[in-house]
């Protein structure tokens, strides 16, 4: 099964980025700096399936910055998913009736001009409140803004967080 199957649901919140898009005159330079994250959560089936987007430009700047990591993420160079899994596992962690959530990078693609990332996780808590703490590209934007969309039982929860605020509830 594709990727981009498994996670279908998330292309509503891709008419914010179409939108972010019409004010920018250049390929490299956006004027808003956001990121999305989407969390589906199935405790039934024990499933936790993440989506993050963020601009890819970014994205690769930070790679670099952060590891010295110079790449194109359109091009698949094969180091591409180590780099991701580590600056995603290190800036997004997640925590579900306070026991922390491991996961898994297992793929990328490129939309436009952002980055896809898609992530499972390798352990499951269990039931209960989740936080949320999502420092995505903060360390190299002071004005990034991390939107963190929670779907349990087929109901979603959302919270803006603006550079520095970087947890988000949800019960």
């Amino acid at each position: 099964m594709q990727i981009h199957h498994l996670f279908q649901g998330f292309r509503h919140t891709w008419v914010l980025f179409l939108l972010l898009f019409l004010g920018s005159s250049s390929k490299n330079v956006h004027p808003y700096y956001v990121s999305v994250t989407e969390i589906r959560s199935d405790f039934r089936q024990q499933s936790l399936n993440i989506s993050c987007r963020m601009f890819t430009d970014d994205l690769q700047d930070a790679l670099y910055k952060k590891y010295q990591y110079r790449t194109e993420l359109s091009k698949k160079d094969g180091l591409a998913d180590a780099y991701l899994q580590r600056y995603i596992a290190e800036r997004l962690q997640i925590t579900v009736a306070g026991k922390p959530v491991t996961f898994q990078l297992i793929g990328y693609e490129i939309e436009e001009e952002a980055t896809w990332c898609y992530l499972e996780a390798t352990s499951f808590p269990g039931t209960g409140p989740v936080q949320v703490h999502n420092k995505l590209l903060y360390d190299y934007l002071p004005e990034q803004t991390n939107l963190v969309h929670f779907y349990r039982d087929g109901e979603r929860s959302s919270y803006k967080l603006v550079n520095p605020e970087a947890t988000a509830y949800f019960y």
